[in-house]
């Protein structure tokens, strides 16, 4: 199976490295650290650490000013261009210095000024945002250090702008609509890459393959087609689901041939996969959701694949659309439905995951999780808007 180049996660290999530099190596490595690093086949953010910052366990900081290219801290791809300090003081983990020993309270100067409360409020709440008062840190070592800025990476995650990427590629439903679906016909030939079977395209970004429009229509240069896959219907009038594999543009209409480019890849995409007119992404730029006290009220109705237990990025399907007033970035939080169960048990209202609005249909919208509490979401699911980006 194809898909866009994926690279060893950062934890997996977190014991196969050197051990950290010393203090003297990492002093001449920040001297000649470059800007930037283009990702390269093999490279992880563990390893981008001890190369820049001659420390493995910063590899959370390189993470933190790259947001916006980094979706997921255990995956970075070939291409993108990670920047390696945020503009401010050079980050160690291992000082140079030892740090000095605390001097003898009985000789301390009686002239020494005592701090102000506003200069000890800070501190004093810092350490009550670490940990509890008279209770040991949960994670005193170093690598616990590590572990616990992980942990804040993937709990309580802030929605970012929509991306364009995320509005292509989260997939929707059909709504059993009628959709003037082409078909991928397969590689143009000669082809400078070869396919491994006959009905597959060893396919990557920028491979120029040919298209099939519907009956009836055409396409034109400059066209931009999303490539799919149709998998199983939902209930009612949800339809089918529309699973996007990738992105051409069309290229050139070659004695009535129709060539596009790949100019983006999803996953695997096979000859005779459906292709759609792209929608246009309009791009909502840096805005901040607004909570709202009386959202929308809907229901989960599905998702693409068999995954039973949910995770951050997941995708799901809600029963609510355009024509309730659901947008594009919107925030919804999935809640489990108060009831008793058959066996005895009595389920409460709690919040199980929050997910931002990607794409909006008629009736239905799709949302990306940004957030999860308990992964055991199902159909049925309650699913509240909280927040609506504003008009």
């Amino acid at each position: 199976m194809l898909r866009k180049t994926q690279v060893t996660s950062a934890f997996a290999l977190a014991f196969g490295f050197a051990a950290v530099a010393a203090p003297v190596a990492l002093v001449a490595q920040q001297a000649a650290m470059p800007e930037s690093h283009t990702v390269k086949p093999g490279d992880t953010l563990w390893a981008l650490a001890q190369r820049y910052l001659g420390d493995p366990f910063l590899w959370p900081e390189i993470y933190r000013i790259n947001t916006s290219v980094v979706e997921d801290p255990h995956w970075i791809y070939p291409g993108e261009v990670l920047r390696l300090s945020s503009g401010g003081a050079a980050v160690a983990s291992v000082p140079a210095t030892d740090t000095p020993a605390p001097p003898d309270s009985t000789q301390v100067s009686d002239t020494a000024p005592a701090p102000t409360a506003a200069a000890a409020q800070p501190v004093a709440q810092a350490v009550a945002d670490v940990q509890p008062e008279d209770q040991a840190p949960l994670f005193p070592t170093r690598e616990g250090q590590s572990i616990r800025q992980t942990l804040r990476s993937y709990v309580n995650q802030q929605p970012h702008p929509l991306r364009r990427v995320e509005f292509y590629a989260s997939g929707f439903l059909t709504e059993n609509q009628k959709l003037p679906f082409g078909r991928v016909v397969g590689p143009v030939v000669p082809s400078q890459i070869k396919s491994s079977g006959t009905h597959s395209i060893a396919i990557m970004p920028y491979t120029t393959i040919a298209i099939e429009p519907p009956v009836g229509g055409s396409y034109r240069v400059g066209d931009s087609l999303l490539v799919a896959v149709a998998d199983k219907d939902l209930e009612g009038r949800y339809g089918r689901v529309v699973r996007p594999t990738g992105v051409v543009r069309v290229t050139e209409i070659n004695h009535g041939n129709t060539i596009g480019q790949v100019v983006g890849l999803f996953g695997e995409m096979l000859a005779g996969q459906l292709v759609l007119p792209a929608e246009q992404f309009n791009d909502p730029g840096a805005v901040v959701p607004v909570p709202v006290s009386d959202g929308v009220q809907g229901k989960v109705i599905g998702w693409p694949g068999r995954g039973d237990l949910k995770e951050a990025q997941s995708v799901l399907f809600i029963d609510k659309g355009r024509s309730d007033g659901v947008a594009p970035g919107d925030l919804f939080e999935v809640r489990r439905t108060p009831r008793r169960t058959s066996d005895g048990k009595v389920r409460i209202d709690d919040l199980m995951a929050t997910m931002q609005i990607v794409h909006v249909r008629d009736h239905t919208a799709t949302g990306k999780v940004i957030d999860v509490l308990s992964p055991d979401v199902s159909a049925g699911t309650e699913a509240r808007q909280v927040a609506k980006l504003p008009s």
